[in-house]
């Protein structure tokens, strides 16, 4: 309790981060664009790429043990970046460590797997959340709003593509099935995020086509379903490029929004006509606004977000699931 009251007077959060990888360079290079985080150290399992990663961005602390991490007093959250494999194992041991943890998403790789660290996370009354950045994308939030004021009307479809053509290796974390590789996985959750958030989280009639590479990971996947009166067309790959756009259309109209995961524009059509577009022009690369989110909350004593929360959590995770058996 008292620990929660100190954070409330805290002008910056302290984060750590768990894996230099590449997701986590970009995360890092957003905290000179926020205003409540600071970054404070790095862990790897290599003392060479953690002082490299901290020297890049200017971060005062370097491990070569993610215990390290775990046990630094100065560290109040930690962004979990490593291959989902590792998830779940690391997620606890930070919760249990007494950190707040933001963890890259998929957070897990089944729904059994995320209900025991949401356990964990109550038990230890910590804040816990899954790292759904798109969610807090201004464009994106705008795009919701233009759906809540109702000006598309009732909503009909949703069209969300993700693909680009990703070479083959069976040892790469893309494909190797050891570090839950596969398109649905890396891909196409965001997809089915982008489903989940404008038409609601129950699905009917799903109907699944997907191939497979060699390793066995999935390469293309395509995925149709019925939320009430709308109906969602959701398509990953690691085949072959696609528009990576998300379009949702609606009774007067339609939103297009272009390369949605990563979101710094949406533009509303009536018929045919351009009505409005908006552009958050923002310097970095758009996680500056979850950092910052995250970071008020936790510092509010929040210990769930209420733009990504568990329960959105789980129902990525029993979608996912169900779509993996038809594989």
């Amino acid at each position: 309790m008292f620990y929660n009251i100190l954070l409330r007077y805290m002008n910056k959060l302290k984060w750590g981060i768990l894996g230099p990888g590449r997701i986590a360079r970009e995360f890092a290079a957003d905290f000179k664009w926020t205003k409540l985080a600071e970054c404070v150290a790095v862990a790897s399992r290599s003392k060479e790429r953690a002082d490299q990663f901290s020297r890049d961005f200017g971060i005062s602390k370097s491990y070569d043990s993610y215990n390290a991490l775990f046990l630094d007093e100065n560290v109040q959250a930690i962004y979990v970046a490593t291959p989902h494999t590792f998830h779940k194992e690391q997620v606890i041991a930070a919760l249990q460590s007494g950190k707040h943890v933001l963890c890259e998403k998929p957070i897990t790789t089944n729904k059994a797997d995320l209900e025991e660290i949401i356990e964990v996370a109550n038990q230890e009354q910590r804040y816990f959340i899954e790292g759904m950045w798109t969610y807090f994308l201004p464009a994106i939030q705008k795009a919701k709003r233009w759906v809540d004021e109702g000006r598309l009307g009732d909503v009909l479809h949703i069209k969300s593509e993700f693909g680009y053509s990703v070479p083959f290796d069976a040892k790469g974390r893309m494909y190797n099935p050891a570090l839950s590789g596969g398109a649905l996985w890396d891909m196409g959750i965001y997809n089915i995020a982008m489903a989940q958030l404008f038409l609601g989280a129950s699905f009917e009639n799903l109907w699944v086509d997907s191939s497979l590479a060699s390793s066995g990971v999935d390469n293309d996947v395509v995925t149709h379903y019925r939320v009430g009166n709308a109906q969602a067309h959701l398509h990953t790959s690691f085949k072959c490029k696609l528009p990576n756009k998300t379009i949702i259309i609606g009774e007067n109209g339609y939103i297009d929004i272009p390369n949605f995961w990563r979101a710094s524009e949406c533009s509303f059509y009536a018929e045919e006509k351009l009505m409005e577009t908006f552009n958050d022009h923002r310097e970095g690369n758009g996680f500056e606004f979850e950092i910052d989110k995250v970071s008020e909350e936790i510092m509010k004593g929040e210990l769930t977000s209420n733009i990504v929360s568990p329960k959105a959590s789980l129902h990525f995770q029993s979608l996912m699931d169900e779509i993996r058996t038809a594989f």
